[in-house]
């Protein structure tokens, strides 16, 4: 029961803010700050994932903020947040998978619009939507 409202409540953050990253290139952080809290309350209640995991699992998003930071925002901030909040939940495994399966995702698509000249180098591409795919996958025990 606990496990389905974690993954029913990052299904939902992910849906939403990829119709928000694909609208508006940019994900709206109360909703992200909300989710994040609301993991916090649940891993107080039912206790998942030791406290170490979900440090580490939100080290995976620091890192990319950190990132963020230094390459003056080639890399989302908003992205990098999303998935500090997604460490709450998945741990340090779950959200590195999370991560590297958005990242294939997103490379293939890229190459894909990239060869088909819908798309140069220099434009961008929302990632979320690719979160979100890559986390279905794992669901379904494709990733």
């Amino acid at each position: 029961m606990q496990q389905m409202w974690n993954q029913a409540v990052v299904i939902g953050m992910l849906t939403l803010c990829t119709a928000q990253d694909i609208q508006k290139k940019e994900i709206r952080l109360n909703l992200v700050l909300f989710c994040g809290i609301l993991g916090v309350f649940f891993h107080m209640i039912w206790r998942l994932e030791s406290i170490e995991n979900v440090i580490l699992g939100m080290s995976v998003g620091v890192t990319l903020l950190v990132v963020s930071l230094l390459t003056r925002g080639m890399i989302g901030m908003g992205d990098a947040l999303l998935l500090i909040v997604t460490g709450i939940y998945l741990g340090l495994e779950q959200n590195l998978k999370l991560l590297l399966g958005g990242l294939f995702l997103c490379g293939m698509w890229a190459l894909v619009v990239l060869l088909l000249r819908k798309k140069s180098r220099k434009d961008s591409i929302p990632f979320v939507p690719f979160l979100l795919a890559a986390y279905m996958g794992m669901l379904a025990n494709l990733l």
